[in-house]
């Protein structure tokens, strides 16, 4: 992987401000999440999987069975998301399940590309981003570059998180220091 400061320009056009890094550890995902990565084209479905399976790794999912078509049911107990959740998902864009009359139904490809777009949630990306983040993905051809993106990404939000941290802090002191004044003026 490139060295982080080449991941500015890619964190800069996503986002201002929101990062992590990639854990080494990851569980290689199945042939069929290879096959049936549907809202990707062939050149980039392997490495999409491969991508998601590494960025999720730390993700405490549910179980699922290893189906060919999910109800919003069984995805939003996988995922540990509310339904009204992923079908917001649905209204901002970042997915379109097939439709049975009312049903939705969801498909390996889906599954996949929701464990990654809860995992940038968990890491408080915005949604704005995440389609951006997966627009750029759909357009690219191999892992090295995918992960450099996603790590673009991670690396941004940790920035923002920290700057977000020495705030607080800075407001918690402020506060200490008025609480200090109030206990004088009631002693």
């Amino acid at each position: 992987m490139a060295p982080l400061n080449e991941h500015s320009a890619a964190a800069s056009d996503l986002m201002e401000g929101e990062v992590t890094v990639f854990q080494s550890t990851y569980t290689r995902p199945t042939e069929l999440e290879v096959q049936t990565a549907g809202t990707h084209t062939s050149r980039n479905a392997r490495a999409f999987v491969e991508l998601a399976s590494r960025v999720c790794a730390d993700m405490k999912f549910g179980p699922v069975a290893d189906l060919g078509l999910y109800t919003i049911g069984q995805l939003s107990k996988h995922l540990k998301v509310s339904l009204r959740t992923l079908r917001f998902y649905e209204q901002a864009g970042l997915l379109t399940p097939v439709r049975d009359g009312t049903r939705r139904l969801y498909d390996r490809a889906d599954l996949v590309r929701l464990r990654l777009i809860v995992t940038l949630r968990e890491y408080e990306a915005s949604l704005v981003t995440i389609r951006a983040l997966l627009a750029r993905l759909a357009d690219m051809d191999d892992l090295e570059s995918m992960a450099n993106a996603v790590e673009g990404l991670l690396v941004a939000i940790e920035t923002a998180n920290h700057d977000r941290i020495v705030e607080l802090t800075h407001g918690n002191r402020r506060i200490r220091e008025t609480l200090g004044h109030l206990t004088r003026t009631n002693s």
